[in-house]
């Protein structure tokens, strides 16, 4: 029998994928089988537009739709303090392509197909190329500060961010854009949960089921839009798809991502796509405590990764969510990422920065030795790797490294050196989810169109596989939330 690991499938994944059918099985049952029991509903409302989810791509499709004369409703089910989604916790970054030509465009939607192994949505990597651009402006001439683009190499894609420093921009952007769509007729219902979909006579979605805290409420609607986002928070879901062992791992983003919509969809027959293995996680090592911003992304490809035995385990230059999946095979689950003063000045100063607003601490010695002491690793060994590494760069890479480092390799060899430690992996999102044409219609397994029922955002698309570029999760909300908004309200 040939080896699994040759074409980077695991025997545990595979094990898992023969599983997950049955698990989904019985989440379709218990999603049906809950709905089934939902009494009449108190009272009844109507609109044209129903948003289940307050994060970017909520908040898009509301804005758009409402601006577009559709009286909006956006149904969230935590409070109004909690609204955002993953989106709130995110570090403010929009991907873009490097200019307005053609090319720029193409070598944006590459890009991203090689980083998702050739198995992400290419359509959907299309439209964030043609239209990203002209949605970053229609949220400034909306009241959200946007930024000059930024080059991120070795990719052929820029980031706008929403604030100057990470994880600053995003709480205001929500507060502008909730009022923003107040202001254009909007309601918001915080602390109500969607349960149900609606179906009229033939066969469309004619609006939601949900309880709030007078009971179950019915919104009618000519069209829904889920924007719910993912499944992190979803324990059975993670187990029964991703890994057994998933649901034990750190929850990045916000805990009540529990997969709602995906559930509510697949009851009215939607088909789910890119679910399947750690594939469908996006997974980064970070801080254990300051789980969502302390996480070193922007230095990670130009650093070195050691793990507590001493040595390097991956090759750094592949990216951040790489580099997380691979501490994931480490003795206890973490690892140190190692760098020195020249690389703190050209790239990690700002996430030093980030980490010292959060009281996490930065590792800094004016030795390696001292270094190794100071996170706990063993120091001949620490010192040895590094000193080895060191020497196998050339040209900015380091081919006879164990293992070799493709790219953006220099010698860590500047005092004083410094350590973000420990770092663990913990899901920042899910990839897969509801399947939708461009047009964000939800689709059933077998291509057709369910009427009236729109999705966006990091639970529709299946965007994803694997890993992405930076930004590009916010890209894919702001994106087809707006085509969603837009084609639920004609």
């Amino acid at each position: 029998m040939s080896d699994p690991h040759a074409n980077g499938v695991s025997r545990r994944s595979m094990l898992t994928s023969l599983g997950a059918g049955a698990g989904i099985l019985g989440l379709a049952a218990a999603s049906s089988a809950q709905a089934a029991a939902l009494p009449a509903p108190a009272s009844s409302e109507s609109f044209d537009v129903v948003v289940i989810g307050s994060g970017m791509a909520g908040c898009a499709a509301a804005l758009e739709a409402a601006l577009s004369g559709a009286k909006v409703v956006v149904l969230e089910k935590v409070s109004q303090s909690r609204m955002g989604g993953n989106s709130f916790l995110a570090g403010g970054s929009f991907a873009v392509p490097l200019d307005t030509g053609e090319q720029a465009r193409a070598d944006y939607v590459e890009d991203y197909d090689k980083y998702c192994l050739g198995r992400g949505n290419t359509e959907i990597f299309k439209l964030m190329a043609s239209h990203v651009l002209d949605d970053l402006k229609w949220l400034s001439d909306n009241g959200i500060e946007v930024l000059p683009a930024e080059n991120r190499p070795p990719n052929r894609v820029a980031t706008v961010q929403t604030a100057p420093a990470a994880f600053a921009g995003m709480p205001r952007l929500f507060k502008a854009i909730k009022e923003r769509i107040e202001s254009a007729g909007g309601v918001f219902v915080f602390d109500t949960k969607a349960k149900q979909l609606m179906l009229n006579e033939t066969g469309g979605v004619s609006g939601v089921r949900a309880i709030g805290p007078s009971g179950v409420v019915e919104y009618r609607a000519k069209a829904v839009i889920i924007a719910a986002g993912g499944y992190a928070g979803n324990t059975q879901i993670l187990e029964a798809y991703s890994d057994p062992n998933a649901g034990a791992m750190m929850v990045r983003g916000i805990k009540w991502a529990t997969g709602d919509g995906l559930m509510m969809a697949q009851d009215v027959g939607a088909g789910l796509k890119g679910m399947g293995g750690l594939m469908a996680l996006h997974i980064a090592a970070v801080d254990s405590v300051e789980t969502a911003a302390g996480q070193p992304a922007r230095a990670v490809p130009y650093a070195i990764s050691i793990n507590r035995e001493g040595r390097r385990f991956v090759d750094e230059s592949r990216g951040y969510v790489a580099h997380g999946k691979a501490v994931l095979e480490q003795p206890g689950q973490t690892t140190t990422l190692v760098f020195d003063e020249s690389i703190r000045k050209s790239v990690a100063a700002p996430v030093i920065a980030t980490f010292e607003r959060l009281g996490v601490t930065v590792h800094q010695a004016d030795t390696l030795e001292e270094l190794a002491s100071k996170v706990g690793a063993p120091v001949e060994e620490f010192v040895r790797t590094v000193t080895a590494f060191n020497a196998a760069v050339a040209d900015g890479a380091a081919p006879g490294a164990t293992p070799p480092k493709a790219t953006l390799a220099s010698r860590i060899e500047t005092a004083p050196f410094y350590a973000f430690s420990p770092l663990a992996p913990g899901i920042t999102l899910t990839f897969g989810g509801i399947m939708i044409n461009a047009n964000a219609q939800v689709l059933e397994a077998d291509g057709r169109v369910i009427p009236g029922l729109f999705a966006a955002g990091e639970g529709a698309g299946a965007a994803f596989h694997h890993d992405y570029i930076g930004g590009g999760a916010l890209t894919n909300c702001l994106v087809m939330g707006r085509i969603a908004g837009r084609q639920a309200a004609a």
